[in-house]
């Protein structure tokens, strides 16, 4: 081997040497700092991605979880809701049944009373049943009939959708500004006070006796004879995301009726029953048989989709382990593996040190053959 001084080849292939243990080392330690053996997308920009992807998905089936469980509860809701209407039914089938032989004909007044008062409790439950603000047993209601009301009355829209089933007339007195909307299956009424708009502006007319808003606009200058208008019963829908795509299998709906005691809800069977008399009691037993059957199936339904919701949320639990194994395979550092690298390459870096120090030393060597 040739002897220089100018190049000290040995030192400079050592010091190659040395910068791939260094490197090592420093790849190794920041594996080991981070938990992950991918840090950039230049450690391998194909497991980078799959990781991405697969990360995105676990987080959005976290909440598909999370949307899962809430429906559930929503569902758990409106079913409490639902025994205690079943145990009023069951008591007001008790009360027609005392109701219909002779021997309580004294008592009718009475019994007729405790009924009034079961089927007021009824929509109370009904109205106040809420999943948060959610109310979820007194369905959407629609507007139809309106005859005619409109905006050469004054009046811009009529919302309806938390009104309660029945048939309303409504009024307008413009000397006092007062709206008057009575409830003529129920023979009940609510005036409201309201400053007339003028130009562009609007207001708003709150019956919320009986959750229905009138707007009204400065076409608002006169009386306004009797309107009449129904408010039909309807069905509240809810959908669930319970996955990651926009697609129906990720999806479940649920349709839950209106359990308010209206001509067209869940129980219209005993909307407008009495048991004043032996004749309407008799009447009234066969109505709550109905109207207990009406029940059941819509339990039946509400039971049935929490069923649905549980396997579904059984299945996303699995999927999100399996998500996560799956980035943790390509993502995540093998602490064994990887600290065996980081000794391996601590070892060869101070050999490194040591044998740059002897390359060094090398050129020393020439100093022999110059004092010769």
């Amino acid at each position: 081997m040739a002897l220089t001084v100018a190049t000290n080849v040995s030192s400079l292939n050592t010091q190659k040497w040395l910068g791939i243990s260094s490197a090592g080392q420093s790849k190794a330690l920041e594996r080991l700092s981070s938990g992950y053996k991918i840090n950039k997308a230049a450690d391998d920009a194909a497991g980078i991605a799959i990781a991405l992807k697969l990360n995105v998905k676990a987080v959005s089936v976290s909440k598909a979880i999370d949307n899962g469980n809430q429906a559930i509860a929503m569902l758990q809701t409106a079913e409490s809701g639902v025994e205690q209407i079943a145990n009023i039914l069951t008591r007001l089938k008790e009360l027609a049944t005392q109701a219909a032989s002779d021997n309580n004909k004294t008592d009718l007044s009475s019994l007729e009373a405790e009924r009034a008062k079961l089927e007021t409790e009824i929509n109370n439950i009904a109205q106040t049943t809420k999943y948060g603000a959610t109310g979820v047993l007194t369905g959407t209601a629609t507007l139809t009939n309106t005859d005619s009301l409109g905006p050469s009355d004054g009046v811009g829209a009529i919302d309806v959708t938390s009104g309660k089933a029945a048939v309303y007339s409504v009024v307008y007195d413009h000397g006092t500004t007062t709206f008057t909307l009575t409830d003529t299956t129920h023979t009940t009424s609510q005036s409201v006070t309201v400053v007339e708009p003028t130009g562009l502006n609007t207001a708003e007319v709150n019956f919320s006796n009986y959750g229905i808003k009138f707007t009204v606009n400065s076409e608002l200058t006169g009386d306004i004879a009797a309107h009449a208008f129904t408010v039909v019963a309807g069905t509240s829908s809810f959908d669930f995301q319970l996955g990651d795509k926009n697609i129906g299998s990720d999806q479940i709906t649920v349709s839950i009726g209106d359990f308010q005691v209206s001509g067209t809800g869940i129980l219209s069977a005993i909307n407008g029953g009495q048991i004043d008399t032996k004749a309407h009691a008799q009447t009234f037993l066969n109505n709550v048989d109905t109207a207990v059957a009406a029940l059941n199936t819509q339990r039946g339904t509400i039971g049935a989709a929490q069923n649905q919701i549980g396997y579904h949320v059984a299945n996303l639990n699995s999927m999100y382990e399996n998500t996560l194994s799956a980035e943790s395979t390509i993502k995540d550092a093998d602490y064994a593996r990887e600290m065996s690298n980081f000794t391996k390459s601590q070892i060869t870096m101070q050999a490194g040190i040591a044998m740059l120090a002897q390359a060094n030393q090398v050129p020393q060597q020439i100093l022999a053959l110059l004092k010769g």
